[in-house]
């Protein structure tokens, strides 16, 4: 987590003002982070200095968006929505664009459970915004 100035936490650092949205939870498995932080790193990109703790992007969209998965040494983790999510397909309902959203974030929370061998769960979405302090 970030500190915001006004004192709530947020998961991603940056130099500017960015907005995203964050599904928060934890990582469910009798291992200590130890063990499950190398398992992330041979799957996904580690980033470094754009969050409070890892972060790994786990996938990036063509237009530039991207899904970073974040963890903390108590397992706490975040799957965090940065950026534009464009990946329309060819028919055009009304809700296509969530279902698809809804769709690539299970495929992902299932793919990092699998590499971690552990069980992702999020207990809540928020928006939030991101941004530097002092």
């Amino acid at each position: 987590m970030f500190l915001r100035a006004d004192g709530t936490e947020v998961w991603l650092r940056t130099s500017t003002k960015l907005p995203y949205l964050s599904l928060s939870g934890g990582i469910e498995t009798p291992e200590d982070y130890a063990t499950i932080r190398p398992k992330l790193c041979q799957a996904y990109e580690l980033l470094s200095g754009i969050a409070s703790d890892d972060a790994f992007l786990v996938q990036e969209f063509a237009n530039r968006g991207a899904l970073v998965f974040c963890a903390k040494p108590d397992k706490t983790c975040a799957l965090l929505l940065l950026g534009k999510f464009d990946r329309r397909r060819e028919r055009r309902k009304r809700f296509d664009v969530l279902e698809n959203l809804v769709e690539v974030i299970e495929n992902t929370i299932d793919g990092i459970g699998r590499q971690a061998s552990a069980t992702i769960r999020f207990d809540f979405i928020q928006p939030d915004l991101a941004m530097r302090v002092g």
